[in-house]
């Protein structure tokens, strides 16, 4: 079943997942996007294995892309994540809706790694020209969804419109117009991961000035915090991502590195060194870039480059674009972990997914008044307390035959435990 534009495609996992300690310990999210250049180009395409070198090396735990050409591309991408630590998935992959009568369609997705995330929704922004792909991923090392110390992440990709000249521009302008209505539509301060090949030649575009235009408590901010880069590449050289080759011989642009064209930015909950999770300064990096190689082939980036020379000749080889990455200092919570190593869950539910009636059963050592649920939307909102079985039996049933079709969670009152339930 799936839902495009503000409906969400739904995604479900019945049980809670049970993580390794060791993995869930860490706090530091390494986030990378990518132009992976019309991935597959062919169905003799090798670059799975080059890019693996350069996703052995950094490690993201999100990766998201753009310019894939099938699914058949992805999964390979999510084979190319098998000796990361954790295990890699990637979101539902569908060709493109927007714009259905343009040859040239290409899509955007992302790869996580489930053991630290769990992807809770994902949709389709339709737009004039290209999808604007959303995703709603929870921060395992976190406490369960609907209480205050949850994390939730929004994360969106997108691929704007390419080339100079007025109509281009005109043409991302409305994109991000579209895009920009359904980041209005999130909770305040949400933690918003904004990223994609946004092909804008200076932050004076309109597109860049709307993305980064006052948003309330979601304005989104570029981390490296250079207002003015321009179309001028030298004064700030070592944050262009596109073209690695000074030739197009090799497949995509040529003339050397002279263009930021790859972005990730981030809301207010993500840039404020008050909030629990925050951007980890001097992390954002267009990967490889030393700054000496303006206007040149991106190998000779390799005089007192701090990453060794075969990381760098895959960057040349795997695409015309290098990936821009960076890290989130992400709160891990030990208390999260408690319930879900339980050797038995306090209760649980069938049918599920439910259409109607949803049952509920617990088990024997929880006391009659412990029994107490409430249900939480995918954002994390109460939506009310399900009462209690008055003879204090161990079973007890509610109604959800009113509720739209998603994803939701039951969770015990006094902590200690979330069910997810799919209503259809």
């Amino acid at each position: 079943m799936i839902y495009h534009s503000n409906n969400i495609r739904l995604t479900l996992t019945l049980l809670l997942t049970l993580f390794a300690l060791n993995v869930l310990g860490q706090t530091e999210l390494k986030v990378m996007s990518y132009n992976v250049l019309t991935y597959p180009e062919s169905s003799s395409d090798t670059r799975a294995d080059t890019l693996k070198k350069i996703l052995d090396y950094y490690a993201p735990d999100l990766l998201l892309l753009q310019e894939l050409k099938s699914p058949g591309g992805l999964a390979d991408i999510v084979g190319a994540c098998g000796d990361l630590e954790g295990n890699y998935v990637s979101g539902t992959y569908e060709a493109q809706i927007s714009n259905p009568n343009n040859s040239w369609r290409l899509q955007q997705n992302i790869v996580y790694n489930e053991s630290i995330l769990e992807l809770v929704a994902e949709s389709v922004v339709t737009t004039n020209y290209r999808d604007v792909n959303y995703f709603r991923l929870y921060w395992k090392g976190s406490a369960d969804i609907g209480t205050m110390d949850s994390v939730l992440f929004h994360v969106y990709v997108t691929h704007l419109k390419s080339s100079r000249g007025e109509e281009n521009e005109a043409l991302r302008l409305g994109m991000v117009e579209i895009w920009m209505n359904h980041i209005k539509q999130l909770p305040e301060y949400s933690r918003i991961i904004a990223a994609g090949d946004f092909n804008v030649y200076s932050a004076f575009e309109p597109a860049y000035q709307l993305l980064t235009t006052t948003n309330g408590t979601n304005t989104l901010y570029d981390p490296i915090n250079m207002p003015g880069w321009g179309e001028d590449g030298s004064g700030h050289a070592g944050i262009l991502t596109q073209s690695t080759r000074s030739s197009g011989g090799s497949g995509g642009a040529g003339g050397g590195l002279d263009d930021r064209f790859d972005f990730v930015l981030l809301s207010d909950a993500l840039m404020s060194e008050d909030q629990p999770v925050t951007y980890i300064e001097d992390t954002y990096k267009a990967l490889g870039n030393n700054g000496t190689c303006y206007n040149r082939d991106f190998l000779d980036c390799n005089i007192d480059n701090e990453i060794p020379y075969d990381i760098l000749r895959s960057l040349w080889y795997m695409s015309d674009h290098l990936p821009v990455v960076l890290s989130l200092d992400v709160p891990f919570y030990p208390t999260a972990l408690e319930d879900q190593n339980s050797v038995a869950p306090a209760f649980q539910i069938y049918p599920n997914p439910v259409q109607d009636w949803l049952s509920i059963e617990w088990s024997e050592n929880v006391l009659p008044q412990d029994r107490q649920l409430e249900l939480y939307d995918a954002s994390g909102r109460l939506l009310f307390a399900i009462p209690s079985s008055s003879d204090h039996s161990s079973s007890a049933g509610v109604s959800l035959d009113f509720l739209e079709p998603g994803v939701y969670f039951i969770g015990r009152v006094n902590g200690g435990g979330m069910e997810k339930v799919l209503v259809f």
